[in-house]
């Protein structure tokens, strides 16, 4: 029986091991361990919600969403889904409080400003005032209504508008199986920079009436403070007056304020299948230009002048209606951005796209004043030069590439950091020549900020282009660049499929006259090519030596004609193909090509697996073939019954 049992385990051991070694099963491990590679990696990839919402709250905010669709798709309006799920809407970020997100999110703060007056959604520190020294301090002042219900759950998102110059919330209460939209956008008005402006649109499609909360803040901690209520144009209105301290370089100052914002009911109720009910709430902010020092009790004249002003213009903006004064806001910020930048985006990990520069231009410009467009010009801007000054562009900008400056480009998450970044943008665009610019206010500093992405310069005579020929991995597109106020000229750096870049420059119009512009590619060796107007000329990109730039624009024929003998270059050719990896990590995320990192990984394993396959049938030919007398253990069911009998005889 020992002997039994004994040849029973070696042959049930031997079949488990020819199992083990057979095609099959060996297939079978290979396919299961590669759908366990497939399972992890789309795990990994997988993002990671904020919260968990219900189907009914999804669907509410996407449909939502479809009609800024094209926008967002173009990165002119920027959505962020912020984490308030679990909290209550006055429970707000504070402006020190750090917002905890993924490195691969872009958080877009929902900031608007005028260079007068700045206030951000998620922000209870409400208003913030702009010094004469780029910085912003609260006014202890918050104009916005919140609308809440305690009774339905909600998801909520923020967007920024960039075209028109608003931020703005949609929330999504959900009622059985039914949503109710409450949004709310605000602006604060382009040229008449002491309003702002929240307009609130409820829809409730259900089939029961549902009433929401509203909450205001206004003033808090004034010293002298005191409120009236007051009543024109079929509108309520809180005025609030006082003078709130600050501290500016170590020293105690006095700011004198006063403010009005429309007074709304504490609660609205919505009737069943309502849709399209809107509320206006306008606020007007009028305080100190220099901060004061003195008595409180001396001030008194000057808070009572700026309560008078609030009051006057309050009477005056709702004369004139909420629909116009959005559509001059409007128009005025589509002015503004008649000149812009755009790249083509990019897929590497780190990169700088469309969406994070549309959002640093949008903060830069929400914190500087528009004194050639505003209604009321103030006779100084911030450095004390007359508004009316020469369009002064000589050697703006002189320096590298901003694209390539990190801190640029970082995203700021509260009113303190909106104003760190526009003071280090000033500050670096004043350090390279752009003072001039910058002291037209806000349509110069952006002209200012297109110079630098794409190191172009201003001269006495000519506009040049400093990009480096070996480093034109991505597409440029610079439009309308205003030259000396005279033109808008636009310039584009294209990567064909040979991977050589190619320049493309339009004159797309005229400001004051008709005069002819010239232009011509590096060192300036070929005759200069005459630009007409919404026409698209093509130039080589082309690599000297020494290093020119890349292309010249001028307005005076004699003076392009010349830089070749002035520039002088040693050696001209068209310049190399650009860094093939390059490329391939901007448009796919890697240097493998076109498809997809996972592809490649299944297909070495793939071809690992074929010379595993190779291996084996080598192996057996060659070693087990031979040894096949000494290795054998095909231990059959009659060989087994033979050595039985054999033993028992």
């Amino acid at each position: 029986m020992q002997d039994i049992s004994y040849f029973r385990a070696i042959v049930f051991n031997r079949i488990i091991w020819d199992r083990f070694r057979s095609r099959r099963f060996l297939t079978f491990s290979i396919i299961l361990f590669c759908l366990i590679l497939i399972i992890t990696y789309m795990i990994m990839h997988k993002p990671k919600k904020k919260g968990y919402y219900s189907l009914e709250l999804e669907d509410c905010i996407n449909s939502k969403l479809e009609r800024f669709k094209e926008s967002i798709n173009s990165n002119n309006i920027l959505i962020t889904e912020w984490p308030v799920s679990d909290r209550d809407p006055l429970s707000n970020l504070k402006q020190d409080e750090k917002i905890e997100h993924r490195p691969d999110e872009n958080l877009f703060l929902p900031y608007v400003g005028n260079g007068y007056i700045g206030l951000s959604l998620i922000s209870k520190e409400g208003i913030f005032a702009f010094n004469q020294k780029s910085t912003t301090f609260p006014l202890l002042y918050n104009p916005l209504a919140n609308i809440y219900s305690d009774t339905m759950t909600k998801k909520e998102i923020t967007y920024v508008d960039i075209l028109s110059g608003l931020v703005g919330k949609i929330q999504c209460y959900q009622e059985n199986k039914n949503c109710i939209e409450v949004s709310s956008s605000v602006y604060a008005h382009r040229i008449r920079p002491s309003i702002i402006v929240q307009e609130i649109t409820l829809n409730n499609p259900t089939k029961q009436s549902v009433t929401f909360d509203i909450i205001q803040i206004f003033s808090k901690n004034w010293n002298l403070s005191t409120v009236k209520d007051d009543n024109f144009n079929n509108m309520e209105f809180t005025v609030s007056k006082g003078i709130i301290d600050v501290i500016i370089d170590g020293k105690p100052k006095h700011l004198c304020l006063s403010i009005g914002s429309t007074k709304l009911p504490n609660s609205i109720r919505l009737n069943e299948h309502e849709f399209n009910s809107k509320h206006y709430a306008i606020s007007v902010i009028k305080y100190s230009v220099t901060l004061l020092s003195g008595k409180l009790e001396n001030l008194e004249p000057i808070i009572n002048n700026l309560e008078n002003q609030v009051i006057e213009e309050l009477k005056i903006a709702t004369k004139i209606g909420f629909k116009k004064l959005a559509k001059e806001h409007m128009d005025a910020w589509n002015n503004i951005w008649k000149s812009g930048f755009g790249l083509s985006r990019s897929l590497a990990d780190g990169a700088l796209n469309g969406d994070r520069i549309n959002a640093s231009l949008y903060y830069i410009a929400s914190s500087h004043r528009a004194p050639l467009i505003e209604l009321d010009k103030p006779v100084l801007n911030q450095s004390g030069v007359d508004n009316n000054h020469v369009y002064h562009i000589e050697r703006c900008y002189e320096g590298f590439s901003t694209l390539s400056a990190v801190k640029l480009w970082k995203l700021p998450l509260n009113e303190k950091e909106v104003s760190n970044l526009n003071y280090l943008w000033t500050l670096t665009l004043q350090k390279h020549g752009c003072k001039g610019l910058i002291d037209l206010g806000v349509e110069g500093i952006i002209q200012a900020v297109l110079l630098s992405l794409g190191g172009l310069k201003f001269t006495h005579h000519h506009l040049e282009t400093n990009l480096n020929p070996r480093q034109l991995h991505r597409d440029y597109f610079f439009r309308k660049i205003n030259y000396a106020n005279l033109s808008l000229i636009s310039i584009e750096v294209i990567v064909g499929y040979d991977n050589h870049a190619k320049l493309y420059v339009s004159l797309d119009d005229y400001i004051k006259s008709n005069e002819e512009f010239y232009a011509c590619d590096a060192g300036c060796i070929d005759p200069p090519v005459t630009l007409e107007k919404n026409k698209r000329v093509e130039f080589p990109v082309k690599l000297t030596n020494p290093l020119t730039a890349i292309l010249y624009i001028s307005n005076d024929k004699t003076h392009i004609n010349e830089l070749k003998h002035a520039l002088h270059v040693q050696e001209i050719d068209i310049a190399p193909q650009q860094d093939a990896n390059s490329i391939a990590i901007h448009k796919h995320g890697h240097s493998l090509g076109g498809l997809a990192a996972l592809f490649w990984t299944l297909f070495i394993i793939l071809i690992l697996i074929f010379h595993l396959f190779l291996f084996k049938l080598i192996y057996r030919e060659l070693c087990v073939s031979n040894n096949s007398d000494y290795n054998s253990y095909d231990y059959k069911k009659s060989d087994y019954r033979r050595s039985r009998s054999t033993r028992t005889v």
